[in-house]
């Protein structure tokens, strides 16, 4: 009897004290001064941040704070910001900002190319999901380069120099605000850009200074070997060319081999068949590496951009899980890395083992770059 009621006490001892060790202690301060540019007048090609910082506050533990910086027009009140970002590293007091997304701001807050005009910004600090906003607020006069105002929502390719010869718009991707891409083939000709395939389209060029202009006069195309992958940016007002091999591998990767080829067959598609078979060191067809001790199924694609291979590969970084059907468009979007082995893989769907497949990549399908497998039959 005593020996269990020593044991309870013990316990509820411990209990308390664990309480104590690990109750969570929220209690932060907000930063007591703000600082930034009083005024900036923007260049939008430049490379050099912006630098927003603040002063004072803190963890009463010593911990962690997390600060977001809020961005709004002059007589606004934060309660719909026209921009949130996170500080540099998400806990530093401090925000590098360009000058592309400080003048993405600026249009949003009303402020025409060539005017100056005013926007604010606060701070945000966190702590174990506690939010609490500072009173403080800093202004900066924002003078505007020249620009495009009638930024679109979508982007069209024109012009005789195009896979159609100029027949009709071919659509960019928007892969963020303001930025668009496509990949393409193009003959000798010019080419220009339209927010929409209707006559009331805005057109964009380029201008000889390498300037995107808006206006109804044409570029002349970028010659390129391979596949073009032309990005306009209306931000930062540029155009650039990238050089795609025609030809994207689709490899497995723990050997590096081939499981398809694809080839462009133009309107931003690579295609390729192949067959599939799980690399298993108990099927010594599947070719596995003499040190693979399991069954191996990730794959990714490698591409020669700018002469350089590349990864083409998931977002999240290595998929731990097999796919079993019902995954979002998402789940086989495309990203482009540096190749590294076991970075950013994929892992097939069981049902794949053993088929022959048609492996298609399309850079523009429901507004995503991504990969399917179609057409699949048993290894005959």
């Amino acid at each position: 009897m005593k020996k269990n009621i020593l044991m309870a006490c013990f316990m509820s001892l411990a209990l308390t004290a664990c309480q104590e060790d690990y109750s969570l202690n929220v209690d932060f301060s907000l930063p007591t001064a703000l600082d930034s540019p009083s005024s900036i007048t923007l260049d939008v090609t430049s490379a050099i941040p912006v630098t927003l910082s603040w002063t004072g506050g803190g963890a009463a533990d010593g911990g962690v704070v997390l600060y977001e910086v809020l961005f709004d027009k002059a007589d606004g009140d934060f309660s719909e910001p026209l921009s949130v970002m996170k500080s540099n590293q998400g806990a530093q007091p401090s925000l590098s900002i360009t000058h592309a997304m400080i003048n993405t701001i600026a249009r949003k807050a009303g402020i025409r190319p060539e005017e100056t005009g005013t926007i604010k910004w606060t701070v945000n600090a966190s702590k174990g999901g506690v939010v609490k906003r500072t009173e403080l607020v800093s202004s900066i006069a924002v003078t505007r380069g020249e620009g495009i105002d009638n930024i679109p929502q979508e982007l069209f390719l024109y012009g005789n120099a195009t896979e159609n010869s100029g027949q009709g718009g071919l659509a960019f991707r928007m892969v963020s605000e303001g930025v668009f891409q496509i990949y393409t083939t193009f003959s000798a000709g010019n080419i220009s850009f339209k927010s929409s395939t209707n006559a009331d389209a805005f057109s964009f060029y380029v201008s000889d200074s390498g300037k995107l202009k808006e206006g109804d006069e044409t570029t002349e195309a970028p010659e390129v070997g391979g596949v073009a992958r032309i990005t306009v940016d209306f931000n930062s007002l540029k155009m650039t060319v990238d050089e795609i091999q025609p030809v994207v591998r689709c490899i497995w990767g723990a050997s590096y081999e081939d499981i398809a080829q694809l080839q462009y067959v133009g309107n931003g598609k690579f295609v390729g068949e192949g067959d599939i078979i799980f690399l298993d060191p108990s099927r010594p067809e599947s070719n596995p590496p003499s040190w693979l001790g399991w069954i191996e199924e990730r794959y990714y694609f490698i591409a020669v951009v700018n002469g350089a291979e590349m990864c083409w590969g998931r977002g999240d970084d290595v998929s731990a899980e097999r796919p079993v059907g019902g995954e979002p468009d998402s789940f086989y979007s495309l990203y482009e890395y540096s190749w590294s082995q076991w970075d950013h893989l994929w892992k097939m769907s069981g049902s794949l083992d053993n088929k022959h497949a048609t492996i298609t990549i399309d850079t523009n399908k429901n507004g995503l770059m991504m990969h399917t497998f179609t057409n699949v039959v048993p290894i005959s």
